[in-house]
């Protein structure tokens, strides 16, 4: 394949591919530089074919537009951009590539970049991420660029499919770009440009195919502009070879297609090596488009200028949301439904909600009336719409089943670590809302490995991870978690009717009858069907003069393990209640209860009906008398289960609690 010449954007294509390969390989800059490093690093094959499209799009344009990549094994074109646009220095340019990829440098798939809206290890979620964002910010213009093989994804796959679903904000667009090399990471593409055509025109898309000659990538740029600009979906294939415009063979090695994926073995102390690099950037520097003195054009950087990576904007921190204080409450006790209660605030806070078709089944009833609502049987794309909202600066949340939350772990992972290397930006939080497995839902719909996963990583990263108590609790704790910023929040409650005890804030809460002095026993309770069974066992051992005391962990990343401690009174009788897998509190349980304290949770048990699942798993309010009294809670024998006997919230008029702020 010859390389082309003669235009603007083919010449931001050779100064994109002269820096991005450079970097890749470690050489100094100007090219052809000297090697700095042994070997190559990174990735090399998508690189040149998203600069391809992208110095076309920005010839064809009047004004900047956003461009996000689908893969992270596009950092060394990122970096490329991000030195054209901000006219790096040689020296600067050189001491990057030299540190890219080894001890003590950036790693190969680049992050922390200021404001960068996307950065995918995962492939697929870029398309719903571009989507979230164009349809969010309004007056600006979105490009996601994906390769062919990532079209091979369900993420990918389902916003191609719904891009009729979400509509762009006034003055935006949305531009799908597919990077068509015929090629994966290791092996060939398995849709060919033929029926990656046929498919997307199936969805509806104009689709516009080009090649690697300049004339047809401008004028399917040019197409693809005045498409969107109109309001019809456009789809552009821009099709070349992977690694193309690098030789058929490096050192003796392949680098076209699936081998040009990454530059390794390429051994840059070997000279034929060195030679042969000198050669092939000297040709695709001439003529020159990278000078002496390692600058570009000015026409080279008037299309950098055009291309937008980062995703600026003006939300600052809203004031934290107010505190009741440490002192106790004896607010009344009544009851009432956790998600009703986060639907009303959602609803009330007018927050974009994005759901799988589950909004009636999680009782999000006010959402749906009020048009917040946005409904795909497709948790990733939900979750990636999500994450564009979010980072265009609205209030948006996921609603899920805790059941199927975990299909979107990964890309939660992956958002996390956006957030923790780059600086603040004042966004809203990246809100998941879970409906509980509990009392109502089929062995089907268990699964708490989200939650499990998320507190695993909430010592160290930006996220929130909230069970609150009740009704009340949850109308609060969800206000609290719309006023943080730059942070992932999930709150897990349930949907039945609960216990619904006053929540002063906190970590933790303590909770007792009203008037006792001292507790007999102690419950440590996360989750609010945990505290409804929990605050039943207070009750009945009430009855026998028996004081149970309750400490409930509401968000238990952020305990004051001492306070806690303190709490539950080491020295007394105690249990470990969730609906959680204990497992996934075993570091929090260690450093509040002793490590003999029996510790139930969540298991793979389960009966026919969600009260039966309950007791199979050892959660009723008997179970936890029966746990107290082997540990040497002084309760009668006749406070086991009685035949028939089911859950429910008891009659809040007979109930009088005291609760406070550990």
């Amino acid at each position: 394949m010859i390389t082309p010449a003669g235009s603007a954007a083919v010449d931001y294509w050779r100064a994109a591919c002269l820096l991005a390969f450079s970097h890749a390989a470690g050489l100094a800059w100007p090219p052809p530089g000297a090697p700095q490093r042994r070997r190559a690093a990174g990735h090399w094959g998508c690189n040149p074919g998203i600069a391809w499209a992208a110095g076309h799009l920005a010839q064809a344009a009047d004004e900047e537009f956003l461009l996000i990549t689908g893969t992270g094994h596009a950092g060394s074109y990122l970096f490329a951009q991000q030195a054209l646009r901000s006219g790096a220095t040689a020296a600067s340019i050189s001491a990057a590539n030299r540190r890219y990829g080894q001890p003590g440098g950036e790693p190969t798939e680049l992050l922390g970049i200021p404001e960068l809206p996307y950065v995918g290890g995962e492939l697929g979620p870029a398309l719903g991420v571009g989507q979230g964002i164009a349809a969010a910010a309004p007056g600006l213009r979105v490009v996601t660029v994906v390769g062919d093989g990532e079209c091979e994804t369900p993420a990918a796959l389902a916003a191609l499919a719904h891009h009729d679903v979400l509509a762009a904000a006034p003055g935006s667009s949305w531009l799908p770009v597919v990077n068509v090399n015929g090629a994966r990471m290791g092996a060939a593409a398995r849709f060919s440009p033929k029926r990656l055509q046929s498919l997307l025109e199936g969805m509806g898309y104009t689709v516009l195919s080009s090649g690697a000659h300049p004339d047809e990538a401008a004028e399917a740029a040019r197409l693809a502009w005045e498409s969107t600009a109109a309001g019809t979906p456009a789809a552009w294939l821009s099709i070349t070879e992977k690694g193309w415009p690098a030789p058929a063979l490096l050192g003796g090695l392949p680098f076209r297609g699936p081998h040009a994926h990454k530059p390794r073995g390429l051994d840059l102390t070997d000279p034929q090596v060195r030679a042969e690099l000198e050669d092939w950037l000297g040709g695709l520097n001439s003529p020159p488009v990278v000078d002496r003195d390692g600058g570009v054009s000015p026409a080279v950087r008037r299309l950098a200028a055009r291309i937008r990576l980062d995703l600026p904007t003006a939300h600052g921190p809203s004031a934290p949301a107010a505190e009741d204080g440490g002192r106790p409450a004896a607010a009344g006790v009544g009851t009432g439904s956790p998600m009703a209660a986060v639907d009303e605030v959602l609803a009330a806070r007018s927050v974009r909600v994005f759901s799988p078709d589950e909004g009636a089944s999680n009782r999000i009833d006010r959402c749906l009336a009020a048009g917040l609502v946005t409904e795909v049987l497709a948790e990733e794309l939900c979750s990636a719409w999500t994450w564009g909202s979010t980072e265009a600066g609205v209030p948006s949340a996921l609603v899920s089943y805790e059941a199927f939350a975990p299909l979107v772990a990964t890309q939660l992972a992956q958002y996390l670590k956006l957030i923790t290397v780059r600086p603040p930006a004042g966004r809203p939080p990246f809100a998941v809302v879970l409906t509980s497995l509990g009392w109502g839902n089929a062995p089907t719909h268990q699964n708490t490995d989200l939650v499990g996963g998320l507190l695993a990583r909430a010592r160290d990263c930006p996220v929130r991870v909230l069970f609150p108590l009740g009704a009340g609790s949850a109308r609060r704790r969800m206000r609290e978690a719309l006023e943080d910023r730059d942070v992932l929040a999930t709150v897990t409650c349930s949907k039945q009717e609960l216990l619904d005890l006053p929540d002063p804030g906190g970590a933790a809460v303590g909770i007792r009858l009203r008037g006792a002095a001292a507790d007999d026993a102690v419950i440590v309770a996360v989750g609010d069907i945990a505290v409804t069974e929990a605050a039943a066992a207070m009750a009945l051992a009430a009855e026998h003069g028996v004081r149970v005391g309750i400490v409930a962990l509401v968000e238990p990343a952020r305990l004051d393990p001492g306070a806690v401690r303190r709490a539950c009174g080491p020295q007394l009788p105690g249990v470990c209640l969730s609906w959680v897998a204990a497992h996934h509190l075993g570091s929090v349980y260690q450093a509040v209860r002793p490590a003999g304290t029996a510790r139930l949770g969540y298991r793979e048990r389960w009966g026919p009906t969600g009260w039966e699942t309950l007791a199979a798993n050892g959660l009723t309010r008997w179970s936890v008398l029966g746990r107290l009294r082997a540990a040497g809670c002084p309760l009668p024998p006749e406070l086991d289960r009685p035949a028939g006997s089911a859950p429910g919230p008891l009659d809040p008029a007979t109930l009088s609690y005291e609760v406070r702020r550990i």
